[in-house]
């Protein structure tokens, strides 16, 4: 029964977001909210690597767990470990909804993007969402061919708390243009940007991670100063649409 309450709710809100005119898709093709028992099954991958600067941890398949309808992803500076998952299948176009809360941890990222390639080469394909921990702000990226094009959202200036409780936020991706959405508490969805381009074109995994700062370089700038803090980002769902 919560499985079909979460399930018809993600729906209104994909039907909401096509009805506000951004051409979200309503056709089902994906949709996980974290109910059924044991571990996440094939549709899903968990990292278990370092990922490198700015990343000040070790992505570990012990801070991944799902409870009650819940996937949770947790870090911890005492550990050196984070969280990481991704799904098994690459996706090429539409409607990308997640209902989520980021860690309100300084220094740290929750995020729900999509990926292809090895960072920083041409092979290098990025949308993202990624809340900067401790702040209002939303980073908003794509990456082209390893170069990026970013926006930083000041979710404060619609009313929005990210940290106050599970929300919907969207990537719609089309082959002319790629938006960004978050839910409102009046229940409509707000565009917080969107970019003409059909640069990016080749499928890519979604993926979810929680992670921290390494306070090294240009990390203490993003994703800004960690000190040590546990933390958690909380996923009630992943829908997708064609």
């Amino acid at each position: 029964m919560v499985k079909c309450r979460k399930l018809a709710a993600v729906l209104a809100a994909a039907a909401c977001l096509a009805s506000q005119g951004a051409r979200a898709q309503t056709n089902q093709v994906f949709y996980d909210s974290f109910d059924t028992k044991g571990g996440l099954g094939s549709a899903w991958q968990i990292s278990s690597w370092v990922n490198g600067h700015p990343f000040g941890c070790t992505f570990s398949s012990q801070d991944v767990s799902k409870s009650k309808g819940m996937l949770s992803l947790s870090f911890s500076g005492s550990s050196g470990k984070c969280a990481e998952v991704r799904t098994a299948k690459a996706w090429q176009y539409g409607s990308f909804i997640v209902n989520m809360q980021p860690a309100n941890v300084g220094g740290t990222i929750s995020s729900f993007f999509l990926y292809t390639g090895t960072a920083g080469t041409a092979s290098h394909f990025e949308i993202d969402i990624e809340f900067m921990g401790g702040t209002s702000t939303l980073h908003t990226n794509y990456w082209v061919a390893g170069q990026q094009n970013p926006l930083d959202i000041d979710l404060a200036q619609y009313g929005i708390n990210p940290y106050g409780g599970m929300r919907n936020y969207s990537i719609e991706w089309r082959p002319d243009s790629i938006a960004w959405f978050a839910y409102s508490d009046a229940g409509q969805w707000v565009e917080l940007r969107r970019v003409a381009t059909g640069a990016v074109a080749v499928p890519m995994q979604l993926m979810m991670n929680a992670w921290y700062g390494d306070n090294q370089d240009w990390a203490v700038y993003f994703p800004g100063y960690y000190n040590g803090e546990a933390g958690v980002a909380k996923y009630g769902s992943v829908w997708i649409g064609k």
